[in-house]
Parts: C-alpha cells; sequence; structure tokens
C-alpha cells in the first residue's frame, strides 16, 4: 500500500473539482479493482485532508475486512476487521463522523486500539450498491476534527463514485468469469462432439449441413471447410431417399423428435445402414433454427441381425419338420389304438409343445409372456363342463421356462377334465400368477367344486413330470396338494421381470 502522504491544511474548491473530475477520470479507466482503490484513497486523503484512510468490504461471510488502506498498522487492522456500525444490505445508511473517539460509548477495547493507533477523530462513511451497504470508507485524524458540511458532502459524493465503480468492476468480473466460463463449456462441448464415435451433425433452417463432427466428415469425405458445398441428401439411396426426408419433414412439421433408418453412400461409394435420431432446434423467440442429430453405422448389426433371422427361420422350420414327423409316426404307430387313453395323452402333449414352438417362434425365441402362453394352451384342450378364471400381472418366461409351464399347464388342465374339477358343471378352475421374492414367480392351480380328490396311489407320468421334471426346468419347484376340496399346484419359478 501507498506510504503516508501529507497535505496542506486548506484545499480549494476548485482544486476539490479538479481531485474528483481526476478520481472519476481514473475509476473509468482503472484496469483492476486495486487501481480503483488507489484512485480512491489518492482522493479521500487529498480532498478530506486527512493522513489516514482505508476501505473495508463485506466478505461473502458479512464479515467487513479491509481490502486498502494507508497509514494503518497490521495490529490495528487485524484488531478492528469486522467492526463495523451496519450490516449488509442495510438501505441508504447516513455517514458517521466522529470528532473524538474516546467521548463515545465504543467498547474499551476499541477506544484503546484506536488511541494506540494515533487517532482521534474517524468518518464512517457507508458504500452502497443500488442503495444497499457493501462496504464503507474510513477517514482518520491525529487531531480531534468538527467535520464541516462541506466536508460530510464531499465524503458522499466519492462514496458515491467509489461504490458506483467497485460495483462496475464486480460486474465486469462477473462478466469475464461468464465468458470464461462459456469459453471452456464451447470448448468442451467442441472437443465432445468433434471426438464423439458417432457421427453428430446440425443442419440450418434449409436443411443444409451447418456443422459434422469428424466421425461424420470421414464418412462422406468432406473437409472441414467444405461444407459449403456439400449436400448430405444426395448420398441416400434412391429407394430410401423419398421415406427418409418425408419423415424429417414431418418432424418438423410437427416439432416432435424422430428415428429413421437407410441406406446412405459413403466417401467410397459403399453402402452404409445408417440409424439417425434427430429433432428440430428453435430459438429464445420460437424460430426454427434447423435439426441436430446423431447417425450410427449399423450395417455389421444389420447384417448380423439378418443372419440370425434366417438361422432361427431354419430352426423353426427344423423343429417344425421333426415334431410333425414325430407326430406323424406316433399316429402311424398307434393308428389302431389311437383312442387309448395312453396314446391320446402322448398326442396331446405333442400338440401342446408344437403350440408352445409356435408362440415362441413368434416372438424369436427370445421370451414370451405369462398371459399369452395360459390363454394359448388352455385354449387349445377340449372343452369342459366347468369353468377356468385366469389372473396375473405381466410376466415374461425364457424360452425353456415356456415350454415347461405350457407342458404342466396341459397336464393340470387333462387331470381337471378327466377327474377333476373341469368333468362336472359345477366346476371351476383358478389359475393365478404372482411375483414373489428373490425374483421369482409363483403359479397357483386351485381346483373347486368338482369330485372328492384323494391322494393317488401310485404316481403317473404326468404326475412325475409336474413334481420333479418341472424344477431343473423352471430352475424352481413344483407341489401337488390332493385336498378333498380340489387339487392345488403350486409352481415356483424364476422369471426375467415385468413387462
Amino acid at each position: 500500500m501507498s506510504d503516508n502522504r501529507q497535505h496542506g491544511k486548506s484545499f480549494s474548491t476548485s482544486d476539490t473539482l479538479q481531485a474528483l473530475y481526476e478520481f472519476t477520470d481514473a475509476v473509468y479507466h482503472a484496469r483492476s479493482v486495486e487501481e480503483i482503490y488507489t484512485s480512491a484513497l489518492d482522493v479521500i486523503t487529498l480532498t478530506l485532508r486527512c493522513d489516514r484512510a482505508s476501505i473495508l468490504l463485506f466478505d461473502e461471510a458479512g464479515v467487513m475486512q479491509f481490502v486498502a488502506w494507508r497509514g494503518l498498522s497490521d495490529r490495528y487492522r487485524t484488531l478492528l476487521a469486522g467492526h463495523t456500525p451496519w450490516k449488509p444490505g442495510d438501505l441508504d445508511p447516513p455517514p458517521i463522523f466522529v470528532a473524538d473517539i474516546q467521548a463515545t460509548d465504543e467498547l474499551d477495547w476499541i477506544k484503546e486500539e484506536i488511541s494506540r493507533e494515533g487517532i482521534v477523530s474517524l468518518g464512517f462513511v457507508p458504500l452502497t450498491l443500488e442503495g444497499r451497504v457493501i462496504g464503507k470508507f474510513m477517514t482518520y485524524y491525529a487531531q480531534e476534527q468538527d467535520f464541516d458540511p462541506q466536508s460530510r458532502s464531499l465524503a458522499v459524493t466519492i462514496a458515491r463514485q467509489l461504490g458506483f465503480s467497485i460495483g462496475r468492476a464486480r460486474a465486469e468480473t462477473a462478466r469475464e468469469a461468464a465468458l470464461a466460463q462459456l469459453r471452456q463449456s464451447e470448448a468442451r462441448f467442441r472437443q465432445m462432439t468433434e471426438e464423439a464415435p458417432v457421427m453428430i451433425w446440425m443442419s440450418d433452417p434449409s436443411g443444409h449441413c451447418e456443422q459434422l463432427n469428424r466421425v461424420a466428415r470421414d464418412f462422406w469425405g468432406v473437409a472441414e471447410d467444405g461444407l459449403n458445398e456439400f449436400d448430405w441428401s444426395a448420398s441416400i439411396h434412391p429407394d430410401d431417399s423419398a421415406s427418409i426426408l418425408a419423415r424429417m419433414g414431418q418432424a418438423i412439421a410437427l416439432g416432435e423428435p424422430v428415428t429413421v433408418r437407410g441406406r446412405y453412400a459413403n466417401w467410397a461409394g459403399d453402402w452404409r445402414v445408417l440409424e439417425t435420431e434427430a429433432r428440430p432446434r428453435y430459438a429464445c423467440d420460437g424460430s426454427f433454427l434447423g435439426m441436430i442429430g446423431v447417425n450410427v453405422d449399423i450395417t455389421e448389426q444389420e447384417s448380423i441381425a439378418r443372419q440370425r433371422e434366417l438361422m432361427l427361420a431354419e430352426l423353426n422350420h427344423r423343429v417344425k419338420n421333426t415334431l410333425a414327423v414325430v407326430q406323424a409316426i406316433a399316429q402311424q404307430t398307434f393308428r389302431a389304438d389311437r383312442d387309448l387313453p395312453a396314446v391320446s395323452t402322448f398326442l396331446g402333449r405333442l400338440k401342446v409343445l408344437a403350440k408352445a414352438h409356435d408362440i415362441l417362434s413368434g416372438v424369436r425365441w427370445e421370451s414370451t409372456s405369462m398371459q399369452e402362453l395360459a390363454r394359448e394352451v388352455l385354449a387349445g384342450a377340449p372343452s369342459g363342463r366347468g369353468s377356468i378364471s385366469v389372473d396375473g400381472p405381466a410376466f415374461l418366461l425364457a424360452p425353456k421356462q415356456a415350454l415347461a409351464v405350457a407342458l404342466a399347464l396341459h397336464e393340470l388342465q387333462t387331470n381337471a377334465l378327466k377327474y377333476g374339477a373341469l368333468s362336472v358343471d359345477t366346476g371351476t378352475v383358478s389359475l393365478a400368477w404372482k411375483p414373489v421374492p428373490a425374483g421369482r414367480l409363483e403359479i397357483l392351480w386351485q381346483e373347486r367344486g368338482g369330485p372328492a380328490v384323494a391322494p393317488p396311489l401310485r404316481r403317473g407320468f404326468g404326475t412325475l413330470m409336474l413334481e420333479q421334471g418341472l424344477v431343473s426346468e423352471l430352475n424352481g419347484s413344483a407341489t401337488l396338494d390332493f385336498r378333498p376340496e380340489g387339487l392345488v399346484c403350486r409352481i415356483e419359478a424364476t422369471c426375467e421381470g415385468t413387462i
């Protein structure tokens, strides 16, 4: 900080006006807040005829801190920091001038430290920004002062100009910080888009490309400075052009995002399949600015998907043929005994296995819903005299589990038709399922109103399949409870989840 300065006892009005003019000019051209402080201390000590002065501002915690000073010891600044008659944001408080600090009701230790510094009179002049206190400047005198009206008015004038200058400097600092942050954000965004492993593009309202990132430029062989001559629509395959352009136009008209795929010629003239996700861009006033989107080259995925479809089709064809051959052999072998219960049961099991296969073929052997499986299997058997109710949330079963559940439901329905609730008019069957802990599905088959039930003397194939065969296929369990009022079968299976 500057050293103490000595001034004469008189300062003319013209000199005062000249000093204020020079101060205003200096803070206007100041390149930093420190230059503003220096100019302010110059004019304060010069025009208010004080040897010592300081500028204090509230920090982020609301504590008044010294930011510039002249002629004050480190001890004084350390002990008196935070001492202020105002709180942050106080509205337009008047300045305070103290002719003799010892005549005030300040705390004794404060008066002692001020006297130790050789100060008798002080001026507290608030610095405001938009009428709210942000700090103060202080004047210190070794002799008692009377603080005439002219000095008081001059102090207020300096304070106003200083507060305005500090506010302007803060605004400029904030603006520069925001600009720096914006430039940094733009640089990060530009680097992110430029180095992204997918094609990123942006068009103007007419559809002409304004920006292509590196991957997109490499795909089409476009130089970074060659966007003006590039026409992306000319690279669309003739058979896909009308559909793609129509979908893009519809997205613009509706103001909605769009996903479209088609074939495009790359820089070498090879046709590649691109999947595009795009959405319209708008200005603050709602005017259309163009589209922004991402292209992903899915040529290899499309090829793999086609091969997979061919393999699944071939597999489905072979399995259907195998089942048809097995059914034909069975019917031919048991032609004379077709009406026997065992033969009928066997053929029924083949039929439900083929139906489950058809269901899984329709979903590419991925997963099938419990609802559809139950509906198809139970609807495929001969009608009984009772009724069946089906209830349960949406659940997916893996292919192996779906086949097992289909056979289980067939066995239960067949048994109910022959011996259980579906063999009489008053019988009812309730099929329900629900999720249970550990990601498992509980299936409950419950019969009522049929003939009295007793545990079988021996376990047939259907019973053994339900109690033992389902365990490994479903990664779960199956139990049969032969209650007198009706059979109850409880099946637990690991499921893939709700849909």
